[in-house]
């Protein structure tokens, strides 16, 4: 699961983004996010996926597992959110520890839905090295998956995980 991420550099992303991001290290649920919509352009759109009919059911993360089986993602669009990293929290011991995930020298981008009234990151279970912090994680995509993801033909796998950094964070 995915409830904090940070966006504070595009230099190393390879869209057209709009140069003027105010750098956010806690970005969390109900903020205006920057996502890559299905026609691929940059759009500011809320973190919270409102349930069609409600005015109170609100999703921060889908399962991918079960997006396409879920009606209230019936008739919700692709899109990707852009991030620096995330973060996790691990419990040990009746306390929550931080981790923070993210890639060296690249942007990472999660796979999301959304519909007019804002979108959700797609989780899928951990990679291996990760499970130890969580038990799930975002969809890890590449700039060049984007197209998988928009026209639903990707397998939701992580192989980008593997060259993912995670750090303790200190608190």
């Amino acid at each position: 699961m995915c409830g904090r991420y940070t966006l504070h550099d595009t230099s190393k992303s390879r869209l057209n983004l709009c140069s003027s991001i105010v750098p956010n290290f806690n970005i969390y649920p109900s903020t205006k996010v920057l996502v890559i919509n299905d026609q691929k352009q940059a759009v500011f759109i809320e973190w919270n996926f409102t349930v069609p009919g409600s005015k109170t059911l609100r999703i921060v993360n889908a399962r991918s597992e079960t997006i396409n089986q879920i009606k209230a993602f019936q008739n919700s669009r692709r899109c990707v959110f852009v991030a620096n990293g995330y973060f996790e929290w691990k419990s040990v011991n009746k306390k929550k520890i931080p981790y923070y995930h993210t890639f060296e020298n690249s942007m990472m981008y999660f796979a999301g839905i959304m519909n007019s009234e804002g979108a959700c990151i797609v989780t899928r279970p951990s990679s291996s090295q990760i499970t130890e912090v969580h038990s799930r994680q975002p969809v890890i995509l590449n700039y060049n998956t984007f197209d998988d993801w928009f026209q639903m033909t990707h397998n939701c796998e992580n192989e980008r995980s593997r060259k993912m950094k995670i750090f303790k964070v200190s608190i």
